[in-house]
């Protein structure tokens, strides 16, 4: 199924918005979402993340705390 970015984008925001609401650790679920996209998906997604979040916390202050779950992840 393609949908074009600007649906991607506000997929996202809603996804954001549930999960906030329903879900454990922010590290664990972003990574889910994030991880287990296609690579063109995954970038479109990542479009409509704050950069906080892009450049900060993906990168640095969550990478270690991801480490464990890299055998549940799409390359």
């Amino acid at each position: 199924m393609k949908i074009d970015s600007e649906e991607m984008i506000r997929l996202q925001k809603e996804f954001v918005e549930f999960f906030q609401e329903h879900s454990g650790p922010e590290y664990l679920v972003g990574l889910f979402v994030l991880y287990n996209l296609s690579p063109e998906d995954r970038r479109v997604v990542a479009q409509g993340l704050p950069d906080i979040v892009t450049k900060q916390l993906i990168p640095i202050e969550w990478k270690d705390k991801w480490a464990p779950m890299q055998p549940f992840l799409l390359e």
